[in-house]
């Protein structure tokens, strides 16, 4: 089997060839510039890149593909009209204008909102875009035929067909997690028209395939089939071998703790962490965020005049200690457990005497903290877990690799393959083309990470026990 996984991110969108085993032969990629308008993107260029990837990936891979699979960024606001053209550009998951929309839908709704969705409102979501768009924009409300994800405009493109899967939906705050289906006379009822939300799909579903008109823009194969996949969440939980015996850490722009368990087990954890349906429909999928994760040490740098690369190397030159000044992370919101999104960082017990060293390192071990809390919190809630994964910042940078380290309590593990979300992709796309029986057996065969030898520190739990006593006063 040889299979295509494609990633829109908000950052930069990527194309990897994988087979069944999980070895991934190509890769490819191009980065969005998102200084000049970081909170929206151009759909039709998401495309284009997408098309100009998949065109490379045809002259580097031998032998044809099998298959088509999707994944990207969730929680976007995009429509397009009749004619499958956007109504405007897509506005990211980071626009966090629709407040009044969420306020209102918390005053009016909560406890149905935890009870069928998983989640109180946060501007991150579709649906609180949905209904300012409405109020705001009629006429690009009215003109709108489908509300997408960044995934399923990329599947649309590719082959005709309007749809998406339940992991996205569910990230529009509108998807019962129980039916796995839109709660349409709820959505009556705030006056939304249920006909503009597509059909939902299992993430392994075979949505269509490609048109001969994608296919000359592509290069791929006519008549080669294209699968849902999932929103990159989901997508990055498989792929970092994410079960019910362990987590996984991932520090981007925000920072994110994924987890799994049992259907039904989230209606313990609404309202404290994230729950979403999983591209494995036998699992739900929880998520503890903090919102400034990466963008709290991308801030320090920026702040203090230094690189990042040389924020990285003043952390490794000092230690874990109860001298080290306190950084509350909180600069973009508190996020979970709190579900509170209005700024309120703070660096406690500073000195004259701190270094910038200690600084950055504070800065590190307090964006932390809260992951560590999301972790107890789930664990208090489900069930321990055994390991953790370290992706992303969290395995690519010694300090932070250490931090974390030091801080959880799990067992360590590295991936082998650091691009999460396309593995993942992969290990939907590979069950979909019958290359294995269940996504389970899939991650087993396909994800291949390794144990590193990196304990907790006792020093580690002080501190955080430090972080618990001052943040919760």
């Amino acid at each position: 089997m040889k299979l295509l996984a494609i990633d829109i991110g908000t950052s930069r969108i990527k194309c990897a060839a994988f087979d069944e085993s999980g070895n991934m032969t190509d890769l490819t990629s191009q980065r969005l510039n998102r200084a000049s308008s970081p909170n929206t993107q151009d759909a039709e260029q998401w495309y284009s890149i997408t098309a100009s990837l998949l065109g490379q990936m045809m002259t580097q891979v031998a032998g044809g593909i099998d298959g088509i699979v999707l994944t990207g960024n969730m929680h976007a606001l995009l429509g397009i009209n009749s004619s499958g053209i956007p109504v405007s550009s897509a506005i990211l998951w980071s626009d966090n204008s629709a407040m009044e929309e969420s306020d209102e839908l918390n005053r009016r709704y909560k406890p149905y909102l935890l009870e069928h969705f998983g989640n109180s409102a946060i501007p991150v979501f579709t649906l609180p875009k949905i209904i300012q768009m409405k109020r705001r924009n009629v006429s690009l409300y009215n003109s709108t035929v489908a509300f997408l994800q960044s995934k399923d405009y990329i599947a649309y493109r590719l082959t005709g067909q309007i749809c998406t899967d339940s992991s996205d939906a569910s990230g529009v705050l509108a998807m019962d997690l129980d039916t796995l289906q839109w709660a349409e006379d709820w959505l009556t009822e705030l006056g939304i028209d249920t006909r503009k939300f597509p059909q939902i799909y299992p993430s392994d579903a075979i949505c269509g395939h490609v048109t001969s008109q994608a296919s000359r823009e592509t290069g791929i194969p006519n008549g080669t089939p294209v699968i849902i996949g999932s929103g990159d969440l989901a997508s990055a939980a498989l792929g970092s071998g994410v079960n019910d015996d362990s987590f996984s850490l991932t520090l981007g722009t925000a920072g994110q703790l994924l987890a799994t368990g049992q259907p039904g087990v989230g209606k313990k954890i609404a309202g404290k962490l994230f729950v979403f349906a999983h591209a494995d429909s036998s699992r739900e999928l929880y998520l503890g965020s903090v919102p400034a994760g990466g963008f709290s040490f991308e801030w320090f740098a920026q702040m203090h005049n230094i690189t990042l690369p040389q924020f990285f190397q003043e952390a490794s030159q000092c230690e874990l200690s109860m001298e080290l000044p306190l950084y509350i992370p909180y600069i973009l919101g508190k996020g979970a457990p709190y579900m509170d999104y209005h700024p309120d960082g703070a660096f406690l017990h500073l000195s004259a005497n701190h270094t910038l060293g200690q600084l950055c390192l504070a800065t590190i071990f307090g964006t932390l903290c809260p992951l560590r809390q999301c972790a107890d919190l789930l664990e208090s809630l489900s069930a321990p877990r055994k390991n953790i994964v370290l992706q992303s910042l969290a395995c690519r940078e010694t300090s932070v690799r250490n931090a974390a380290a030091a801080l959880f309590t799990q067992d360590k593990l590295l991936p082998g393959n650091s691009e999460a979300s396309l593995l993942g992709a992969a290990i939907i796309g590979a069950t979909a083309l019958g290359a294995h029986p269940t996504m389970t057996t899939a991650a087993e065969s396909m994800v291949k990470n390794v144990p590193c030898n990196l304990p907790k520190r006792e020093i580690a739990q002080e501190m955080f026990q430090h972080f618990l006593e001052l943040t919760q006063l």
